[in-house]
Formats: structure tokens, C-alpha cells, sequence
């Protein structure tokens, strides 16, 4: 399992479907209320993610960490960004990763296939886990080549 844990506002579910598939224990919701994300990252932990400026600057009055996500960034800039500021791990796998639909534990149930063990969603390895590895890959190459801009603009 990973350690860090995150919450993402209402306008970031693709995002959180990435997190989840990395093995990140990630709560979202789409009709989450800005008051209802500090209440739970101060209660659990959690990291919050926003593109709201408004919610980033009260979670950080309250000593919370905020992760701002620009509006013309795409996903392979804001999983690099992460993954410098966090130490978040860019390979996905399988065995660690969680339900994209709620979150919950996979369990291995056969070679290639996992299950959920909240929601009972099956994964497998099919033809979309060329495409996961690919986006992956780019960004970890944006990792290795531009830290120092990518950290800078966060």
C-alpha cells in the first residue's frame, strides 16, 4: 500500500481514477462541497488536490497541504508534478492498485484479474494497459528531463 493519501475536488475525477489505478487511496466525489474536503483532509490526513485557488489558500490557513492543479495542464504534467513534490510512484501495478469506481482494495482472484473487495468491479489486463503504461512512461520521462521547471510552477 502507498502512504500518501488524497482527496480531490469535484472537477477532478480523471485524476482520481489515475491516483486509484497507481495504488493511491484517493476520496472523491463528484458533488463534494469545498467545507466537506478540509473536514475530512484535516480528519484522515489526506493531501488535498483542487484547481479551486479558494479552497487551496483556506485549507492552507488551516495547516493543510494543498495541491493546485492548473486548468491547462494535462494529465501526464499533473501526475509528474505529483510524483516530484509527493514521491509519488509512476508504475502501476495491478497487485497495489485500487477500484477506479470507488476506491476500494483490489484482490487478485486469477493470473490477469482482480477484483474489488468493496464494490465487486472486475480488472484485467487487456489492451487499455498498453495505453496506462504509455502515459506513464511519458511522464516519467517529464520527471527525469524538467524538475526543475515542474517544480517551479506548482
Amino acid at each position: 500500500m502507498r502512504s500518501q493519501k488524497f482527496i480531490a475536488d469535484a472537477m477532478l475525477g480523471k485524476l482520481s481514477r489515475w491516483l486509484r489505478i497507481l495504488g493511491y487511496d484517493t476520496y472523491y466525489s463528484k458533488d463534494i462541497e469545498d467545507w466537506k474536503i478540509i473536514k475530512i483532509a484535516e480528519e484522515t490526513g489526506r493531501i488535498i488536490i483542487t484547481r479551486d485557488r479558494g479552497l487551496c489558500i483556506k485549507a492552507r490557513k488551516k495547516g493543510l497541504e494543498c495541491f493546485m492543479v492548473f486548468p491547462d495542464e494535462d494529465i501526464i504534467d499533473i501526475l509528474a508534478k505529483l510524483s516530484l513534490k509527493y514521491k509519488i510512484d509512476l508504475n502501476a501495478d495491478p497487485n497495489f492498485s485500487r477500484c477506479t469506481r470507488c476506491n476500494g482494495v483490489l484482490e487478485k482472484i486469477d493470473e490477469n484479474k482482480w477484483r474489488c473487495t468493496k464494490c465487486g468491479k472486475e480488472y484485467w489486463k487487456g489492451s487499455h494497459w498498453r495505453t496506462i503504461e504509455e502515459i506513464l512512461i511519458k511522464a516519467r520521462s517529464k520527471v527525469k528531463n524538467n524538475e526543475s521547471k515542474l517544480i517551479s510552477s506548482n
